[in-house]
């Protein structure tokens, strides 16, 4: 690339452009500028040439039609060639060198206003995305800025002498992601858009064709095992991979180590678990993406302590998701005793609780992520299989207290049915074939990822060890048999919350009958595979 004579200048998001501006106009480069980059770089003083100016055309349209012109295309798509150069001195055109662009800020727009449909479109930008895609592709003989963040770097290259083909394919490909993305944001809202019934609830139907964009927070040193290689991507569009403003990825590690591929997957797990429960102190503890301890209480020292004694061979080396702000006091009891915790994620960390636990264990991540939010969106989530990947809603079912079938003889009380609400928001988060058993809004015993529901019985009580007498029993699926209820009676539970729906309902109605056990029936499952 030889010499910057001329430079055209369309933004939408003016930060740091004098930065970049000044330079060239100190080495007499010519500015060219559309209407609003014109008078904030003539507001600086600096001398600035109209797109009218170049093309011989006002603005029209109310601005949807600014660079869209023959003259401003011809000099940003000539190559170094000699024919190019005979047609562009016949028609009097004059070769760009340098495209700076960025776009209207539709995904901004249609967070902030996702019900002004016009403003949507509006702010669809047609001549931006046409200006960096044609400088991208003739990134052999021009170069293209897309963000504020690349000007220092390119002034600095500029200035060396650097901007070689390598610098500039780079600055392309950014470019190519840029649109592609800005595309698949306005595909994914027209799509969401065009999908919406009269009463403003979404279809059940799927798009034919989807676009999954993400920009690449980190690099990971490997993934599940070390021999693979990772990244972490946070989704541009909210609306695909759940995102709805609380990720792991946006948290702040406030102490410790990078996350790691398995950190990442496990935390969030704990954050969705602890979402579930917003009106009170929750603590969830997360192994291999498994709850091994979850409670909730008016206290986060107690819902801690509760938590933890769950199971607590298990959650030793767990990742622990708090929905308290994490203070000496709380710190204190997670630091006592023998305990492990890899990572913490809280909505924020007194200094003294940082402190402590950082003296505890010098390894320990801490991740703040702000106060955790309810779950009341629909998302989707995505899971890849060889050749493609599979698309769902993601299972925000809740179910109300109101909601429940009893199928009993005798009704279980209000105590019992609080016991048994906690137990089935537990459950949805464990790996089917899942059971779980809780005591006082906390989990006694797990049983997850069975490939039979009895298995899942014997292992939960198992893991229970006699703390679950007197509790309840939740299964994220139908009873097959009555053999799980025989089960729960020599386990001493006393309620059972379940899907229902199986031939055999009625006969494990009659064993819960027999053995004294309340049941309830949900009418929806939980599979989580």
């Amino acid at each position: 690339m030889g010499n910057i004579n001329r430079a055209f200048l369309s933004v939408a998001n003016k930060e740091n452009l004098l930065d970049l501006a000044q330079p060239l106009a100190d080495k007499d480069v010519e500015l060219i500028a559309t209407g609003g980059t014109k008078k904030h770089l003539e507001e600086a003083g600096l001398k600035v040439t109209s797109v009218d100016e170049i093309t011989g055309y006002s603005e029209l349209l109310a601005g949807r039609v600014k660079s869209l012109h023959p003259v401003i295309f011809a000099g940003i798509l000539a190559r170094d060639r000699e024919v190019d150069e005979q047609e562009l001195e016949k028609e009097g055109i004059e070769k760009i060198d340098l495209v700076v662009c960025n776009l209207y800020p539709f995904a901004d727009v249609i967070k902030h206003n996702p019900d002004d449909h016009n403003l949507a479109v509006e702010n669809i930008d047609i001549g931006g995305s046409a200006l960096i895609r044609a400088a991208a592709k003739n990134h052999e003989r021009i170069a293209v800025l897309t963000a504020p963040s690349q000007y220092s770097d390119f002034i600095e290259n500029y200035n060396k002498g650097n901007l070689n083909l390598k610098y500039r394919k780079k600055l392309a490909a950014k470019a190519f992601a840029l649109t592609n993305e800005y595309d698949g944001e306005i595909a994914g809202y027209l799509n969401n858009n065009a999908l919406e019934k009269e009463n403003n609830q979404p279809e059940s139907d799927f798009p034919e064709r989807i676009i999954i964009e993400g920009n690449c927070q980190k690099t990971l040193k490997y993934g599940e095992n070390p021999h693979q290689k990772a990244s972490a991507y946070l989704a541009a569009d909210s609306s695909i991979t759940g995102n709805d403003g609380q990720s792991i990825l946006q948290g702040e590690l406030v102490a410790g180590d990078k996350l790691s591929y398995n950190n990442i997957n496990d935390a969030a797990a704990a954050l969705e678990l602890a979402r579930e429960f917003p009106a009170k102190a929750a603590v969830a503890l997360i192994k291999h993406t498994n709850p091994c301890g979850l409670a909730v209480s008016d206290s986060p020292v107690v819902a801690f302590r509760r938590a933890h004694a769950g199971d607590p061979e298990s959650a030793y080396g767990s990742i622990a998701a708090i929905n308290e702000p994490v203070d000496a006091t709380l710190s204190r009891e997670i630091t006592g005793g023998r305990k492990y915790i890899e990572v913490i994620i809280a909505p924020s960390f007194s200094d003294e609780a940082k402190n402590n636990l950082i003296d505890r264990w010098k390894d320990i991540r801490l991740l703040a992520v702000g106060r955790f939010e309810e779950i009341n969106n629909r998302r989707l989530e995505v899971k890849s299989i060889a050749g493609g990947f599979l698309l769902q809603e993601t299972d925000d079912e809740k179910t109300s207290e109101t909601e429940l079938e009893v199928v009993t003889k005798e009704e279980p009380s209000e105590d019992v049915i609080k016991d048994l609400s906690f137990a089935w928001k537990a459950v949805k988060h464990v790996k089917s074939n899942a059971i779980v058993l809780a005591r006082d809004n906390a989990l006694v015993g797990v049983g997850a990822g069975q490939m039979s529901r009895i298995d899942a019985v014997r292992l939960a009580g198992r893991k229970a060890s006699g703390r679950q007498r007197g509790g309840v029993l939740a299964s994220d699926a139908f009873f097959p048999f009555p053999d799980a209820v025989e089960d729960a009676e020599r386990l001493g539970i006393k309620a059972i919350i379940q899907p229902g729906g199986s031939i055999r309902d009625e006969a494990v109605i009659k064993a819960c009958d027999r053995a004294g056990i309340k049941m309830v029936f949900t009418g929806k499952r939980h599979f989580k595979h």
